[in-house]
């Protein structure tokens, strides 16, 4: 999901809709260039269980967040909120 891609969303939502029962723990991973971190952790301010690991040359860093979600929709708006950043992949 490196774009936003709605129709993706929508298939990850009715995946987590069938497969999954709310509220859960989410594993959200981005890998975002090294510049635009602070981008990502400041739409994630209150975040305790986060975690990062540089690429081998620097340029970019992976970003592991779980967060309890209490629904599907509650996932899309998070890789939503990512998207805005420039740069950044969504795993």
């Amino acid at each position: 999901m490196s774009k936003l891609d709605p129709t993706k969303l929508n298939r990850l939502k009715c995946l987590l809709e069938e497969e999954e029962s709310f509220p859960l723990k989410y594993t959200f991973k981005f890998i975002v260039p090294t510049q635009k971190l602070s981008q990502i952790l400041g739409l994630f301010p209150d975040e305790e269980n986060i975690s990062t690991k540089p690429s081998s040359k620097g340029t970019y860093i992976s970003v592991t967040i779980i967060r309890n979600v209490n629904s599907p929709q509650e996932v899309v708006k998070v890789y939503e909120s990512v998207s805005v950043v420039e740069g950044v992949i969504s795993l």
